[in-house]
């Protein structure tokens, strides 16, 4: 979450001079339903957070991490006061990458590593990841109050990162990424008994996934697909099932819908233009759709949109370390 808010959104401001930014929320609140283009990781220390991210409920307990794509509606619920780590950064630049984006798809609409089921070795490797940008982000600069007169000491600003820390700290985070998009299975809750199949097929499953994200503005079939793959149609989808989580026309639909949210923050594309570029034969169904998955109408969906809605200031956070 940012420091500026509203009835229902949020503005991110980044460290000086950066796409990142990392800080702790000390205090008891509440946020209501809003979207931007940053990644969110909340990683509750003394407390819990209820998180809904497209219509999907995480109980975020303290220790565990949740990663929120990017472009999804989340709304945060806080049962009790205590800190909890945010870390908020802009992958806009990398996006066109093809493994981030694919890495986004399967992680969609959020990731959430439970401490009391993960293995300790991958929570400590994952974790160190996140204790690494903690130190880059916060060494040893100086805080400098916001407003001397401020009573609140929890706002806070910070200078800027030491050279090339920004690098280093998108480094982390990417290696972060990679590591969960390639142990996908590990987080989710799954048959067990498919799980070394699946792992058999994962590399063929990948490229079938690369291809969707290449093609999926076209007219696909699961027969095409599972044709292109080399496999029954029977077979495939029960095996592109356990690695994605969801059917095939499910991770079709929702991949031309994340595709659709971020032409939404494109003020000068209309709705039903947006519909046919994201693969819809139609803007009716395009709207049927998007509300289905995210819960709005394309309409509103986009004046959820921190950017173009900014809020009003909060006192809420702190930059500083626990």
């Amino acid at each position: 979450m940012g420091r500026q808010y509203s009835c229902n959104k949020e503005n991110v401001q980044h460290k000086i001079n950066t796409s990142f930014r990392m800080f702790i929320n000390r205090l008891h609140a509440d946020f209501p339903p809003h979207w931007h283009t940053d990644i969110e990781m909340i990683i509750p220390q003394e407390a819990p957070y209820k998180v809904i991210c497209a219509n999907q409920t995480y109980h975020v307990e303290i220790g565990d991490i949740l990663l929120i794509c990017p472009a999804v509606i989340h709304e945060i619920f806080s049962p009790y006061p205590g800190t909890r780590v945010y870390i908020q950064a802009d992958f806009s630049g990398v996006i066109t990458l093809k493994d981030m984006d694919k890495a986004f798809r399967l992680m969609s609409p959020a990731l959430h590593i439970k401490k009391s089921s993960c293995p300790p070795e991958i929570y400590d490797y994952l974790r160190g990841r996140i204790d690494k940008i903690m130190k880059l982000y916060f060494g040893s600069a100086p805080a400098l109050h916001m407003n001397e007169k401020e009573e609140d000491e929890s706002v806070i600003a910070f200078t800027e990162l030491d050279p090339f820390g920004e690098l280093e700290i998108y480094s982390l985070l990417m290696q972060f990424i990679a590591f969960c998009a390639k142990n996908i299975s590990l987080f989710r809750d799954s048959d067990p008994s498919g799980s070394s199949t699946t792992f058999k097929n994962s590399t063929s499953l990948s490229n079938i996934c690369t291809y969707i994200s290449e093609h999926f503005t076209e007219n696909l079939s699961l027969e095409c697909i599972a044709s292109h793959a080399g496999f029954s149609k029977y077979y495939f989808e029960r095996i592109f099932s356990d690695y994605t989580g969801m059917t095939f026309y499910q991770y079709l639909q929702q991949m031309r819908i994340n595709h659709a949210k971020s032409l939404l923050s494109n003020p000068e594309l209309s709705v039903t233009d947006i519909s046919y570029q994201a693969g819809f034969t139609s803007c009716t169904a395009f709207t049927r759709a998007f509300k289905k998955s995210t819960g709005y109408p394309p309409s509103q969906f986009r004046t959820l949109n921190e950017e173009q809605h900014p809020l009003s200031a909060n006192p809420h956070f702190a930059d500083i370390k626990l």
